[in-house]
């Protein structure tokens, strides 16, 4: 694969830096789309994080399914990282939530939640790889030390916004270039994509303040 412009890309030509890495909008958009509708399942008698962690399972999902199926990527799950991986193994996408400067190209976003320590060595292109290695199942993928070297570690960045009864996503897909304290605080190169506006919130169902009456037998 030819090595990557880093050259700050134009307004209108996110297709072609998508095209570029072998990826396409078409494969991104879904996996909000189906986050959010994964984040509404949750009704406030669920656990405080249960929103956020059924978006980002649908996010990761969908992301791998679509290049999976059209592209012939594999899943990888590299320093503890959930991504998928292109067949040349030079190209891994992963998803974040950013903060609310994500999508905007004059702006400087950042994740939202601090991450782990294997998305500061992603940044510093330095990832561990274990000693042991799990079994490769089907579409599965693993990577040497050399090809750690040379992935370059993508994410779905995305921050959305609610307005009245819509929903807008903010999104980019971003190459980390530096990592402090948990915070992406450089971007090596960004590609801002279109707003995805999604209607039709409703209230997840809730019980109110009455108690459940579940009837249960007894012998």
């Amino acid at each position: 694969m030819a090595a990557l412009s880093l050259a700050a890309p134009g307004p209108e030509d996110h297709n072609a830096q998508l095209a570029a890495l072998g990826t396409k909008l078409e494969y991104l958009h879904p996996a909000l789309r189906a986050g959010e509708i994964a984040r509404r399942s949750a009704t406030p008698n669920h656990p405080a994080n249960t929103a956020g962690t059924r978006a980002y399972q649908e996010h990761v999902r969908i992301i791998r399914e679509m290049h999976i199926q059209h592209e012939g990527w594999k899943r990888l799950l590299h320093d503890h990282l959930e991504l998928v991986c292109n067949s040349d193994k030079t190209v891994a996408i992963g998803v974040m939530v950013g903060d609310a400067a994500t999508g905007e190209r004059s702006l400087h976003p950042r994740n939202l939640h601090r991450r782990g320590a294997a998305t500061e060595r992603a940044a510093e292109a330095n990832a561990q790889l274990e000693l042991f290695p799990p079994p490769v199942r089907r579409n599965e993928t693993v990577l040497s030390a050399e090809e750690s070297s040379r992935l370059a570690l993508w994410f779905l960045v995305s921050y959305r916004v609610e307005d009245g009864d819509k929903v807008r996503i903010h999104s980019e897909l971003s190459l980390p270039g530096e990592v402090a304290d948990g915070y992406v605080t450089r971007w090596k190169q960004r590609i801002p994509l279109p707003v995805l506006e999604m209607d039709g919130i409703e209230p997840p169902y809730e019980d109110g303040d009455g108690e459940i009456d579940i009837p249960v037998p007894f012998r």
